[in-house]
């Protein structure tokens, strides 16, 4: 994994991030990818500009909103000798000592959660629709590839730049699907590759939604519903190897600590760490709720008439 890659200057930059080329890349294919398919469905192309900026704009701001929610509770934590534990975080650049801070958190280079990225740039996309009264059924299915393009780019950028999102210890071997984990914890732990098993899944369901439903004429709103059931069912199956804290514990929560066990090991990456459903679980199933009501209450497995 290669977090930065190195160009020497006299200023003391660390490098291009490779998350952010890869994640410039999955904007620079969504702006590819999106005017060809407003103008083949005869929708207005010049539309598509605005609806890549909203949505860059959207992603980075709501990701890094859900992102302090993700991490609240070591934002804002009572500790002795300290006054005020909402007043402190948000007076102090880098909040409680050893914790991370508020500020710091919100404006760091790291630190993004797709799903706040997506809920926000739907909601600047939808303010674009209604003021200039698009058709947002139309235009919403028209996205919905150049968005399944642009997650797979952005989810390789997640593991190329070893952002954290892999998943618990296992003991399989299986080429792409585990590798090895050399970071905050011992070198050649063995994880899930979760980055890139959804990566995966994102371009297959890339390939359906570009190479095969988008020309079968379905209903309005169709490839959109379909796309909030795939992709809410993805993430909503590979959380579950995630390495995620639980919004509510169904289970007694492992204890998070870097004590190694006798393999090498830290003890929360040696079992099981799944023991309730994460932030972005619960999202997930509120996306496929809503793509299932849409699609059996719209009937969008049907075709639309073609008139003679």
């Amino acid at each position: 994994m290669l977090d930065r890659i190195p160009i020497p200057n006299p200023f003391g930059w660390g490098g291009l991030s490779t998350f952010s080329l890869l994640m410039m890349l999955a904007f620079l294919v969504g702006s590819y990818i999106l005017p060809k398919e407003l103008e083949r469905r005869k929708l207005e192309p010049s539309h598509s500009d605005w609806l890549i900026f909203l949505g860059i704009l959207g992603t980075l701001i709501g990701a890094k909103v859900f992102f302090i929610f993700e991490i609240w509770d070591q934002i804002f934590i009572q500790v002795p000798g300290y006054d005020g534990r909402y007043s402190y975080p948000l007076l102090h650049w880098e909040g409680f000592p050893g914790q991370p801070g508020l500020w710091s958190s919100l404006f760091s280079g790291g630190g993004l959660v797709f799903y706040g990225g997506l809920l926000c740039g739907w909601l600047f996309v939808t303010l674009y629709f209604k003021y200039y009264k698009l058709d947002m059924g139309s235009y919403f299915d028209a996205i919905v590839p150049a968005l399944s393009m642009g997650y797979a780019i952005g989810r390789l950028g997640c593991f190329v730049s070893g952002d954290g999102c892999y998943g618990f210890a296992t003991d399989a071997r299986i080429p792409i699907l585990v590798f090895e984990f050399h970071g905050a914890h011992p070198s050649g732990v063995p994880v899930w590759n979760t980055p890139v098993m959804e990566s995966i899944i994102a371009f297959g369901y890339f390939a359906y939604l570009q190479y095969y439903a988008r020309f079968q004429n379905f209903r309005k709103w169709s490839l959109g519903a379909q796309f909030l059931m795939l992709h809410g069912t993805a993430r909503l199956l590979i959380e579950f190897l995630r390495v995620n804290k639980a919004v509510i514990p169904f289970l007694e929560p492992p204890q998070l600590v870097n004590i190694p066990d006798s393999s090498g090991n830290p003890a929360f990456l040696t079992g099981y760490y799944w023991h309730g459903f994460s932030q972005s679980q619960y999202i997930s199933i509120a996306l496929i709720l809503a793509g299932a009501i849409m699609f059996f209450k719209g009937k969008l497995w049907q075709k639309e008439e073609t008139s003679a």
